[in-house]
């Protein structure tokens, strides 16, 4: 019996922590897994407001708190289609007599430094947290809260950004993504694996899962349900794994790239999967039965494609090649939207993304070692920031504010907020 009602509790508590990510608390359901110490669940759901639901309803109960939570748990998904119905219209009714988006002021918040190059971050989807990783092979996490504007003074020594380093791997970190729930880290890097961090656990520095394959991965993004993780690198092929058992699939066998994959991305709905290759081509692929919807043929005249992300709405899907050009196009019609000039885009690792709002692409540039900066609309230059000693290896944008954070072969990371944010 003992036995038994301490499975319940476990299970209980799950459910509890997945119920309290679906609904946006990450830090309370980290918190709460920590101090009960139950094992880490990846699931972001609302399974726990559904058997509630189900429950009261079998028993004929009408409480009106029992109603709310029911109903918060069926609208989420039609927030989340409401969300992605919004976001980058280029549709010429929109934007007649509109200025160009202005470029803030950007200024360096917050720098830390790894062993060796730091080559990838990304920002949890709530944005507060980042994830840096470096040609050292170690991770860092980085809480954005105690990231301070420059005039507010120095920070305590106890309360430094960094809140923990992560090691695990054996090489170089190719690539890094936050499960949406935010209280797990993947990571993926030239030792040929993928791993899985329990950010709740209060000094864990190790894995709890791994995948392996024989080839090294070199991107990777979860799918915003959380159940599955798109990963792609020096084979032709995008994987997907389930999460939860670790088994992996192939995305459109017969219409796999030729060459090495650079980059994948899912849009926000989880119906499309993104995919830039070596072998010059964009493919998007249904993100429910893994068929190619589209090939974007030498969408950078041939060169090799070196990434591609999707606009919010999914309408509009970014790309940057070795051409030294951004583009964007319309998803639905493969039609050329936009080609941003003016940066040099010619390194293997250059990857162009949108701005928190939308409002403005951004990029390294490769030569000059800072960041390009176009109004998205209109295509039109709007200025330069975020200067490195050397190459800029990565631009990861705040999902939530005017701020981005660079990782260069200087070895330094460094946040870039807005003036006045």
């Amino acid at each position: 019996m003992e036995s038994a009602a301490g499975d319940n509790r476990e299970e209980i508590i799950r459910l509890m922590l997945s119920q309290l990510s679906a609904y946006g608390y990450s830090n309370l359901s980290q918190a709460v897994a920590t101090h009960t110490k139950v094992a880490m669940t990846t699931e972001s759901s609302s399974r726990l407001a559904e058997l509630v639901s189900a429950g009261l309803r079998s028993e004929g109960s009408r409480q009106p708190g029992a109603e709310a939570d029911a109903e918060m748990a069926s609208e989420q998904g039609a927030e989340a289609e409401a969300e992605a119905e919004g976001g980058l219209d280029l549709s010429p009714a929109a934007h007649e007599g509109r200025a160009a988006a202005p470029l803030p002021h950007y200024s360096t918040w917050y720098m830390t430094r790894h062993k060796d190059a730091a080559t990838a971050a990304a920002f949890s989807r709530d944005g507060r947290y980042i994830a840096t990783g470096s040609a050292d092979a170690s991770l860092k996490l980085i809480e954005v809260d105690r990231v301070r504007e420059p005039q507010a003074g120095s920070a305590r020594p106890e309360d430094k950004p960094v809140i923990r380093t992560l090691y695990h791997h054996q090489a170089p970190i190719t690539g890094v993504a936050f499960h949406p729930n935010g209280l797990v880290l993947a990571s993926c890097a030239a030792d040929r694996s993928i791993k899985l961090f329990d950010l709740s656990a209060a000094y864990g520095k190790y894995a709890f899962q791994s995948f392996g394959d024989c080839h090294a991965y070199r991107s990777i993004a979860f799918h915003p349900s959380g159940e599955w993780l798109a990963a792609g690198g020096d084979g032709c092929e995008v994987r997907v794994y389930s999460v939860a058992t670790g088994k992996a699939f192939l995305l459109g066998t017969g219409a796999r790239h030729a060459a090495a994959v650079t980059r994948v991305s899912y849009a926000a709905s989880g119906a499309l999967v993104a995919s830039a290759s070596r072998d010059g081509a964009v493919k998007l692929w249904d993100g429910a039965s893994g068929k190619c919807a589209r090939t974007l043929d030498r969408a950078h005249g041939g060169q090799a494609a070196t990434s591609v992300a999707l606009s919010r709405n999914a309408k509009y899907a970014l790309t940057t090649g070795l051409d030294s050009r951004v583009c964007l196009w319309e998803v639905g019609s493969g039609r050329l939207v936009h080609a941003y000039e003016g940066a040099a885009t010619d390194s293997g690792c250059a990857q162009a993304v949108f701005s928190s709002d939308e409002a403005l692409v951004l990029v390294a540039d490769s030569r000059l070692n800072d960041v390009v900066a176009w109004d998205a609309a209109s295509g039109r230059l709007v200025g330069r920031c975020a200067l490195h000693k050397k190459q800029i290896t990565c631009v990861a944008p705040s999902p939530t504010t005017a701020a981005f954070m660079t990782c260069s072969a200087d070895e330094c990371v460094r946040f870039w907020g807005a003036d006045g944010e």
